[in-house]
């Protein structure tokens, strides 16, 4: 069966169990949130340098040193780890509209952590009823 044009396929594929599988997403704020799994992954940085690739519309994080204040600090939040990239989110003009779970987070050889923002689906901003 043949679509017309104005249909859009969703790529996000169904809800999984986040334990599961590699997971990071980014909000409003500017925080990237990493789950333990694609923390161990990454080789547990404490810090991370942010790069930013605007052909591919992508961000990059690398293990990076600590010390030297360019780099940023990944902490513990919850379950999971926490990058606070605000001031490179503005400095880009990186806006998402509600937190977006990237579909296929890369992990390249080196451990730099890629993630492109075309290849995002929405995961929070819905707001619920208010019970009456």
């Amino acid at each position: 069966m043949a679509l017309e044009r104005n249909w859009e396929k969703f790529n996000g594929g169904p809800a999984r169990s986040a334990a599961d599988e590699l997971r990071v997403s980014i909000n409003e704020r500017g925080r990237i949130y990493m789950n333990a799994r694609l923390y161990q992954a990454t080789g547990q940085p404490k810090a991370v340098a942010i790069y930013y690739n605007r052909d591919d519309d992508a961000i990059a994080l690398e293990p990076a040193y600590p010390r030297f204040i360019q780099n940023f600090p990944v902490v513990k939040h919850m379950y999971g780890w926490m990058v606070h990239a605000s001031s490179f989110c503005r400095h880009f003009r990186i806006n998402v509209p509600s937190t977006q779970r990237f579909i296929r987070p890369e992990i390249t050889q080196e451990g730099q952590l890629i993630l492109k923002l075309r290849e995002t689906v929405t995961v929070g901003g819905a707001r619920r009823r208010k019970k009456e």
